[in-house]
């Protein structure tokens, strides 16, 4: 079952669940934890769950500035798909690329290991380097890291299922 959160005309927050107030902080807690949330107008009674989510989006945007930002490009796409349909591109995207990365890996781990100079060859500690030198140039050149990918899956993964669950009591209560 859903937590409840009220809003009231003060904009504060109110979890049903907990007797207290809730900053948009705790409820991204929340929603990290793996808890499904719905979020009402006290007032008028309104479900507003995609719009705090939303908001939720954009503090995150706002207060990890040391990760790389949603490009505009991704949420201009979310909007214009819907969730579902860019999550499933961007999952299919992730697994290719995956498949790629691994197939280089394994291809350079095989010329290593071919060397027949009798150089004895550290494969963990040439991975590393040629990692971070590939995280280097994605930098420079502003394209997202693996670990942008995976914050960024992590992201889309949470919003996924927001929006399952938003959708699914939508459907509830036409029924």
């Amino acid at each position: 079952m859903a937590i409840l959160i009220k809003r009231y005309a003060n904009r504060k927050l109110y979890n049903t669940e907990s007797s207290r107030y809730i900053t948009l902080k705790g409820i991204s807690e929340l929603v990290r934890q793996g808890k499904d949330i719905r979020v009402i107008d006290n007032e008028s009674g309104e479900e507003i769950t995609p719009i705090v989510l939303s908001q939720i989006l954009v503090d995150d945007q706002k207060q990890n500035r040391d990760q790389a930002p949603l490009p505009g490009s991704v949420l201009t796409e979310l909007i214009q798909r819907s969730g579902d349909a860019l999550y499933t591109l961007f999952r299919r995207s992730m697994g290719d690329v995956h498949g790629n990365l691994s197939d280089a890996r394994e291809n350079v781990r095989r010329w290593m290991d071919s060397d027949d100079r009798g150089v004895p060859v550290n494969i963990p500690e040439i991975s590393a380097a040629v990692h971070d030198a590939v995280e280097r140039v994605l930098r420079v050149i502003d394209l997202p890291t693996r670990s942008d990918l995976e914050t960024l899956n992590k992201n889309l993964e949470r919003l996924a299922a927001a929006l399952e669950s938003f959708e699914a009591r939508l459907s509830e209560g036409d029924e």
